[in-house]
């Protein structure tokens, strides 16, 4: 799995990222980590999704930041900043984890060049699909959001709950039904003995 997430990675860096390291299946509502705590590890999502939330002060309720979808790191920049984390992540489905030992990963980023690249791109990539999520909350089409989420997210539009995907897209669940039966009319979600989504109509309404 390694090999997948560092593409650049020779096979003594597999070998020593996969000692540092563990895979781990998590259930929801699993904490990986609170706000505040020291960061021992570095979490990538293999699979599932991760609630990013910070709790008040005065009335100790938790408010939702953000939503961790499969194949990204989970707290990376309180190991970056050597700093505690700025809030806390729990699984908000089943899925699995790697957990990499954050010092140790970092010590050994510094000295490889090709994967300390690669995690620059990686951190790029995230930056911009932080302002991706960020212009898709404000996207009013709510066909264009199920799209790109079905078009990114195909196994977990089937998994999750459609009240979560509802909420992680910022959509009413009312709204979300009702356009989720107009777009299974229009064929753009085909449900026969497998369920399964209609490729080319959805790329046609990502590009309306």
């Amino acid at each position: 799995m390694i090999e997948k997430i560092f593409l650049s990675a020779l096979p003594e860096e597999v070998e020593y990222l996969e000692k540092i390291s563990v895979q781990e299946p998590k259930r929801k509502g699993d904490i990986l980590f609170f706000e505040g705590s020291e960061p021992e590890y570095l979490y990538y999502l293999k699979s599932g999704v991760v609630k990013i939330y910070k709790t008040t002060l005065h009335q100790g309720k938790d408010i939702t930041l953000n939503y961790i979808l499969p194949k990204s790191f989970v707290g990376e920049f309180a190991v970056i900043k050597s700093t505690n984390y700025p809030f806390s992540a729990e699984m908000e489905s089943d899925g699995e984890v790697i957990k990499f030992r954050a010092k140790e990963f970092m010590e050994y980023l510094k000295r490889r060049i090709n994967l300390c690249s690669e995690f620059l791109e990686y951190m790029a990539d995230k930056i911009q699909k932080n302002y991706e999520y960020c212009e898709n909350l404000m996207e009013k089409n709510v066909r264009k959001k199920i799209a790109k989420f079905l078009k990114e997210h195909e196994d977990l539009f089937f998994k999750l709950n459609k009240n979560k995907i509802a909420s992680i897209l910022n959509i009413t669940p009312e709204t979300f039904s009702r356009t989720l039966k107009e777009m299974k009319k229009e064929g753009l979600i085909i449900e026969r003995t497998v369920v399964k989504i209609n490729r080319e109509k959805i790329e046609e309404i990502l590009v309306e």
